[in-house]
């Protein structure tokens, strides 16, 4: 796109960013309703016939979700979001699939050592995003830069 774009152009962008923005609400919402959802049916589930497994499933898959609004909480917020929240659905993912969903005797030699790369991968983005936050945090704490709340920017 030019540099200076015209004028329908810029109410055409502000147009299609608030259709996108309406979009990822209402990914928010159904993500949050499927939530209260899946907690329903798991009490439910226990109630009537309390299997370790499935709860273990289901509770599991509640985080996943879980997850997932907060990164489209975050999106809608900052429209962006932190690798380290997209990690941390990865590696809850594959720990849903190693307790949970896959069968370990079947498992091959390969598989483990793919999900072991995978996961060795994910820890390293985890670790490399949090260094560069807690370097943001350092920057902001030595120049006194305070949020729009007038804190410290940078403690937690």
């Amino acid at each position: 796109m030019r540099e200076n774009p015209t004028q329908i152009e810029r109410k055409m962008l502000r147009w299609l960013g608030m259709l996108f923005d309406l979009v990822v609400m209402a990914l928010g919402t159904i993500t949050m309703l499927y939530v209260v959802w899946m907690i329903y049916k798991l009490a439910v589930m226990s109630l009537q016939h309390f299997s370790p497994e499935e709860a273990l499933h289901g509770i599991v898959l509640i985080l996943i979700f879980l997850e997932m609004f907060e990164i489209i909480t975050l999106y809608v917020i900052y429209h962006h979001v932190p690798m380290k929240n997209v990690v941390e659905i990865g590696v809850l993912v594959i720990v849903k699939e190693l307790i949970v969903a896959i069968d370990l005797t079947t498992l091959g030699w390969q598989m483990l050592l793919g999900m072991a790369v995978l996961i060795a991968v994910m820890g390293w983005v985890y670790t490399r995003e949090r260094m560069r936050e807690d370097a943001h945090k350092q920057f902001l704490l030595e120049h006194g830069i305070k949020d729009t709340e007038g804190r410290l920017r940078g403690k937690d």
